[in-house]
């Protein structure tokens, strides 16, 4: 009879399921992921609530989590321009989700193109369309498109941006990615 070397203890991450608006939200998150895979301080699991505004996102990481309590922390990823308000807010605060209860929303104003414009250095203002077409002339392709991801948002530009874009702090914090 042959012994089995004894079993290594594992350590237990917490769990977080981050609900994105959209697949840009979605590609945008598993980028980060994939980036930093090695320093990840929770396990990460993202969902796609598929448009329909900031409402269908809650209510759709509502219904999700509620199928499974298995998540420590639920954070939305959404934009502000549709289906968003003082009243949808407070209602998100209130919500109880996952283990511990905790809700937290990372809201994109107006859009997630205005914050990845931010990371890749280019200040702009204005509404919805004029950010997507901003980021479209920028990186010559739309956010969803993970190929530019790879080519124009490194680690190092990330770690950059991380002080002066306080949605991905946001994230990445929530993610367990500690600062460089």
């Amino acid at each position: 009879m042959t012994l089995r070397p004894p079993a290594k203890p594992r350590a237990v991450k917490e769990s977080l399921l981050i609900v994105g608006e959209g697949d840009a939200d979605i590609a945008f998150v598993r980028h980060v992921k994939r980036t930093y895979a090695d320093s990840l301080g929770r396990a990460v699991q993202e969902h796609n609530a598929k448009g329909k505004g900031g409402r269908n996102v809650l209510e759709t990481a509502r219904r999700r989590a509620n199928n499974n309590r298995a998540y420590d922390k639920v954070v939305l990823l959404l934009d502000t321009d549709t289906d968003w308000d003082d009243a949808d807010r407070a209602k998100a605060r209130r919500s109880r989700i996952g283990k511990r209860g905790r809700l937290d929303v990372i809201e994109s104003n107006p859009c997630l193109e205005a914050w990845l414009l931010k990371i890749l250095g280019v200040t702009t203002e204005g509404d919805t369309k004029h950010m997507k077409r901003a980021f479209k002339e920028r990186t010559g392709c739309e956010a969803h498109e993970p190929d530019w991801m790879g080519r124009l948002l490194g680690r190092d530009v990330l770690d950059q941006a991380r002080e002066n874009v306080s949605q991905l702090a946001e994230l990445m914090n929530h993610m367990g990615i500690a600062k460089p």
